[in-house]
């Protein structure tokens, strides 16, 4: 089977705050997103998530290195796989979702060097 992909996927690995509002009060955990493209996203969790289950995630783009800042991106996304993954330690899972909604914040000064 071909790649059936919309859009090109950029290659990340960044922390991806996780929040899935199935639960009340909503529930948070941290994850690692792997890559990334304009219709959707795929990250590593710890936690399993339910197919179709709505999230909202957060994580940030460095800008420009010189300047120090970063970019806050806040996405609205629904669950389409999940799989596990090989991992040594604890329980991982591949979960890849479809982008809702994609907003950018504002610039985050950092203290990269």
């Amino acid at each position: 089977m071909g790649d059936r992909r919309k859009a090109r996927r950029y290659d990340v690995a960044l922390p991806l705050q996780v929040c899935s509002s199935r639960h009340r009060p909503a529930e948070f955990h941290t994850a690692r997103l792997r890559d990334i493209s304009r219709t959707g996203l795929f990250f590593h969790s710890e936690v399993a998530l339910d197919h179709g289950a709505a999230l909202e995630l957060t994580f940030a783009l460095l800008g420009e290195k010189e300047r120090g800042t970063a970019v806050l991106v806040r996405a609205s996304a629904k669950v389409l796989r999940v799989c596990t993954v090989d991992s040594e330690n604890l329980p991982l899972y591949g979960v890849a979702a479809t982008i809702d909604r994609l907003d950018f914040v504002r610039p985050v000064a950092t203290h990269a060097a």
